[in-house]
């Protein structure tokens, strides 16, 4: 590791959650009724993957599987500071759920020689959760989750997190290569440098490599995604009762008749 570490970070293109819709026969979003941004808790990985290399040099790769457009967020990425990025696309991909979709990354993950893979805890068009733990699971490494700070030990060939747990948090350092799931909201991402975000915008080029480079042409698309939608139904409102008070005195009377 005397160069330091080679940083992956996953960013997914989504559809902007102001204006998405569902498709009430199919269950699946209509993602063409929105525009395409970065997923809001990835800016996180992002801003943990910099920090990273910071502190211990290194790398850092935007990596994103999707459409030809989904190089969109790369973009960003490059703007924010990482080195370089990697698109997955092809439509062999089309359809993956969660499973074939961390099968892919973990793929391109191995073939980036990763020491350590960061992503969004989740996406804000699934919410699933899966897609960093599920890399871990395909390559057989160690993985942390509900990630809220990161510390870099490359004398170990460890990283130390501290993680978010039910009434308080926990410290565990793991050893490399390993996944980390960036809770939302936990740093404050910066903003992408002008001169940086220029280039972003018009010099860089991705790398792209499809399914075949990656060997995974027969296990990724809708055939190979377990998920299916057994339903889905629109929730009745439910009503509630008002009432004006004239006092503080009144609202704690009211409040106690509640509970």
């Amino acid at each position: 590791m005397d160069n330091g570490w080679n940083i992956v970070v996953c960013v997914k293109q989504v559809p902007d959650a102001d204006d998405v819709s569902i498709d009430p026969d199919t269950g699946r979003l209509n993602r063409s009724d929105a525009e395409a941004v970065l997923n809001s808790p990835d800016y996180n990985a992002i801003e943990a993957a910099l920090s990273l290399r910071e502190a211990g040099g290194g790398t850092v790769t935007a990596l994103t599987m999707g459409p030809p457009t989904a190089g969109e967020v790369l973009q960003v990425a490059v703007g924010m500071g990482a080195d370089d990025g990697v698109l997955l696309t092809d439509r062999a991909f089309g359809g993956s759920d969660t499973w074939p979709t961390s099968l892919a990354l973990a793929r391109a993950a191995e073939e980036l020689d990763a020491d350590v893979v960061l992503g969004g805890e989740e996406t804000t068009d699934s919410s699933t959760g899966q897609v960093p733990p599920g890399i871990a699971a395909h390559n057989g490494w160690a993985q942390l989750t509900y990630v809220e700070e990161l510390e870099a030990r490359p004398e170990e060939d460890r990283l130390v997190a501290r993680r978010d747990v039910e009434g308080g948090y926990e410290r565990v350092a793991a050893e490399l290569p390993v996944v980390v799931a960036m809770g939302f909201g936990e740093n404050t991402p910066r903003t992408a440098d002008l001169h940086r975000k220029i280039y972003a915008e018009t010099e860089f080029e991705p790398t792209e490599w499809d399914a075949s480079d990656l060997g995974v042409e027969d296990e990724v698309g809708m055939a190979a995604s377990p998920t299916q939608v057994g339903g889905m139904a629109t929730a009745d409102p439910v009503p509630r009762e008002q009432s004006m008070v004239d006092s503080a005195d009144e609202l704690a009377e009211k409040i106690g008749e509640v509970r």
